[in-house]
């Protein structure tokens, strides 16, 4: 039996995803009774990594649909710089291994405050448990491989099926309106699987571009924001080169000036009647810096090949649920051709040295820059 890859862990997503769709009500209805129960006026959604990556792909659905403020802070932060004024927001500490240290922190720091803890884990056996008054699990099944791509999307599905489920409670979404967003999800998760191939074509059709570059840049906006973002997390995570994410207007004042020919730039599309314009506009414009220049963007300006289009389209709020995938693959795929996992010697002698850990638990995941090494 071969070895389990990140790529199989992308492909078993819609079967996960639809999982959580189709049993929102049941999955979420202790967060949603919690929300309801106590009042809250807004939500705040404390994760790190591809974990805070994830709620970033879901804040503007939740804003939208529960009509609400929805904040997203770094435990770290959250515990030595901004803990006060969040007494009306339903707190949430996210974690997809349950076991990251800045986690425990924010949970302890709660619950010696005497203040409701609640946790949003990936697995059932985790530390998180011991410190949490409601600990939900958002049903992202097993994944061995600590570059997490499945865990990302199913946490921001998780986040939205809460979102239909509390704003329907509510009576702040029609029914009408609720069976849409259902549609809608499904909806990503059947174009999920041509985005990954399509991705995996472009990155064939044009792999010089993506295993010969110094650094990548990656742009968005707004839903997909958390997209890039993301993307730009697994590709540094996994190649090891560097890989910085601007939102759009940002990357024109002052980022661009570091780029180079040789620099891959990665934009997303939202799709929508306002943002979509303005990104493709700048990613053709890109193009006089630098060829190797691709946009997930279904726009007819932009060239072919340059372009990871779908035959279908969601509505934006949803859409980085499989727009991300492209991202994904690409990450895979980069990796798979170049360096193989294996970063520096002295960055494998810094995580060797255990001076500095983040998980309370070692071998949660398979070890990839081991194995390959």
């Amino acid at each position: 039996m071969s070895e389990i890859t990140m790529l199989d862990y992308i492909k078993e997503t819609p079967e996960t995803v639809n999982r959580i769709i189709e049993n929102s009500y049941i999955f979420t209805k202790e967060l949603v009774d919690t929300y309801i129960n106590n009042d809250y006026q807004g939500v705040l959604l404390i994760a790190c990594g591809s974990s805070y990556n994830g709620c970033l792909l879901a804040r503007y659905f939740i804003r939208e649909v529960l009509n609400c403020e929805c904040k997203l802070i770094a435990p770290f932060t959250f515990c030595y710089h901004e803990y006060k004024l969040h007494d009306k927001m339903m707190k949430i500490a996210v974690s997809q291994s349950g076991c990251s240290t800045n986690i425990l922190d924010c949970l302890k720091k709660l619950r010696n405050d005497g203040q409701k803890t609640i946790a949003l884990t990936g697995r059932d056996d985790c530390d998180a448990r011991e410190f949490s008054d409601l600990m939900i699990n958002w049903q992202a099944g097993e994944e061995k491989i600590g570059f997490v791509t499945k865990g990302v999307i199913s946490l921001a599905a998780f986040l939205m099926s809460f979102a239909l489920e509390a704003a329907l409670r509510k009576e702040t979404l029609s029914q009408e309106k609720y069976d849409y967003y259902k549609q809608q999800l499904f909806l990503t998760m059947e174009i999920h699987p041509e985005i990954v191939n399509n991705s995996t074509r472009i990155f064939e059709e044009n792999i010089k571009d993506f295993i010969t570059n110094s650094r990548v840049y990656l742009v968005s906006s707004g839903p997909n924001l958390g997209t890039a973002t993301e993307g730009g997390l697994k590709i540094s995570e996994t190649s090891c080169i560097s890989a910085l994410t601007f939102e759009v207007e940002e990357y024109l004042h002052g980022p661009i000036y570091a780029l180079g020919p040789d620099a891959l730039c990665l934009f997303v599309d939202n799709n929508d009647s306002f943002s979509s314009e303005r990104i493709v506009e700048v990613a053709i414009a890109n193009n006089i810096v630098s060829r190797k220049t691709y946009t997930v963007s279904n726009n007819k300006k932009l060239e072919d090949s340059k372009a990871i289009r779908t035959s279908r389209q969601t509505d934006p709020l949803v859409s980085p649920l499989y727009k991300l995938a492209a991202l994904q693959v690409f990450s895979y795929l980069m990796t798979e051709n170049t360096n193989k996992y294996i970063p520096h010697p002295n960055i494998k002698e810094f995580r060797n040295s255990n001076v500095v850990v983040s998980k309370s638990r070692s071998d949660l995941y398979l070890d990839l820059q081991r194995n390959k090494s």
